[in-house]
C-alpha cells in the first residue's frame, strides 16, 4: 500500500499506555464482537466524556456519582485507545473514523478538563486558564502532525491527564469534594498547584513542537490572540464563570478541526480563524465598555452559539465527504517493538 498524505506514523512516549496495553486493552481487544462498530466506540467514548463531566460538575458532593465520572473516564479512555485497533483488526479503517477520532477528542478534551476542574473547587478564572493552555497543546499536537505526518506525545500527555483526573474523582469521592481546597503546601491549595502543573505540562507540548517544525507558526497566533481576549473580557469582572467558559470550550473543536481536516482532506480555512479572532476580540471590547445593546453574559452565550454552529459545520462538512468511502486506509503507522533486542524495520498498524 502507497503511503498516502494522511497517513502518519506514531511516536507515543506514554508512560502508561504500555502498562494498560499489556493489562488491559489488548485483553478487551481480544473479546470485542466483530458486530461492534469502531466507529460506534468513538461515540460511546464521547458519551462517557459528556456523562463523567455532568456528574462532576453538579454532583461535586456526593461520592457515588464521583466514583461512577472515575470508571466513566477510564472506560473513555480504553474506547479512545481501542477503537482504532478494532477498526484496523477487521479492515474497516477509514478516514472517516480517525476524524471522528481526533475531532471528537476536542470536544472529549473539554469535558475532562472542565470536569476536574469544577470538581476540585478550582476558581473559575484559572479553570479558564487551564482550559485554554489545554486547548493550546491539543492544537499543538494536531498542527505537528499536519506539517511533520508524525503523531507525536511525550512521556505525559493525554493518557497520563485523563488517568489522573479519574484518581482525582476516586481521591474526592473517598476524601470530600473539597479536599484539595482544604490542603495547602507553602501557602498554596493543592488544587491550585495541580492545575499549575497542567498549565506547565501544556506550555511544554506547545514550545516542544513550536521547537521541532520550524514551518508555519503563524497557525498559532489566531489561537493565541482569540484566548487572550477571552481571559482579558473574564478578567474584566463583567462576565459570569458559565459564560466564558462555554465560549472557551468551543474554542478547542474549532480551531483544532483546520488541521485535522487539513491532513485528511488538504483543505484550510485560516481566514475563518481570524474572523474568529476579530469577531471575538470586538465582542469583547464593546461589551466591557458597555457599548453592546444586550448584558455581557448574553453577548457572551452568541459568541458561544456562534462557535458552536461552526463547530457542527466542520462535523458534518467534513462526515460528508468522506462518508461512504469505498477505499479502505490504514491510517496510523508505528514501529514494531524489538525482537530479541533488535529494533524490527516492518511497520504495523498502531493499537
Amino acid at each position: 500500500m502507497s503511503r498516502a498524505n494522511y497517513v502518519y506514523e506514531s511516536s507515543q512516549q506514554s508512560i502508561l499506555r504500555p502498562l494498560y496495553r499489556r493489562f488491559l486493552w489488548n485483553r478487551i481487544l481480544d473479546v470485542l464482537p466483530n458486530s461492534l462498530s469502531p466507529n460506534a466506540m468513538t461515540l460511546i467514548s464521547t458519551f462517557c466524556c459528556a456523562v463523567s463531566f455532568g456528574l462532576s460538575a453538579t454532583l461535586r458532593h456526593n461520592p457515588l456519582a464521583l466514583s461512577t465520572a472515575a470508571v466513566l473516564v477510564l472506560a473513555y479512555v480504553t474506547l479512545d485507545n481501542l477503537d482504532g485497533a478494532h477498526a484496523r483488526r477487521l479492515g474497516r479503517g477509514t478516514r472517516l473514523g480517525e476524524f471522528l477520532d481526533h475531532w471528537l477528542d476536542t470536544l472529549n478534551n473539554g469535558f475532562i478538563v472542565l470536569g476536574g476542574c469544577m470538581a476540585a473547587g478550582l476558581p473559575p478564572l484559572l479553570t479558564l486558564g487551564v482550559l485554554c493552555f489545554g486547548t493550546l497543546a491539543f492544537f499543538s499536537v494536531q498542527w505537528e502532525l499536519r506539517q511533520t505526518g508524525v503523531f507525536r506525545t511525550g512521556r505525559v500527555a493525554d493518557i497520563e491527564g485523563n488517568t489522573t483526573v479519574a484518581l482525582l474523582y476516586v481521591v474526592l469521592a473517598v476524601f470530600g469534594a473539597d479536599v484539595l481546597v482544604a490542603t495547602f503546601i507553602a501557602g498554596v491549595s493543592l488544587a491550585v498547584w495541580m492545575s499549575v502543573g497542567v498549565i506547565a505540562q501544556a506550555l511544554w507540548t506547545f514550545f516542544s513542537a513550536v521547537r521541532r517544525v520550524t514551518e508555519s507558526r503563524a497557525d498559532f497566533l489566531p489561537v493565541l490572540f482569540t484566548h487572550l481576549a477571552l481571559i482579558l473580557w473574564a478578567a474584566t469582572g463583567g462576565l459570569s464563570p458559565v459564560a466564558y467558559l462555554a465560549v472557551a470550550f468551543f474554542l478547542n473543536p474549532v480551531f483544532t478541526a483546520r488541521p485535522v481536516v487539513g491532513r485528511l482532506l488538504g483543505k484550510t480555512t485560516p481566514r475563518l480563524d481570524w474572523v474568529v479572532v476579530g469577531a471575538l476580540a470586538a465582542t469583547a471590547g464593546f461589551a466591557a465598555f458597555g457599548a453592546l445593546p444586550i448584558a455581557q453574559d448574553a453577548a457572551a452565550y452568541a459568541v458561544a452559539t456562534v462557535l458552536a454552529a461552526i463547530t457542527l459545520r466542520h462535523f458534518a462538512s467534513t462526515v460528508a465527504a468522506l462518508r461512504g468511502e469505498p477505499v479502505l486506509v490504514d491510517t496510523t503507522l508505528e514501529p514494531l517493538p524489538p525482537v530479541d533486542g533488535q529494533p524490527s524495520a516492518e511497520l504495523r498498524l498502531a493499537g
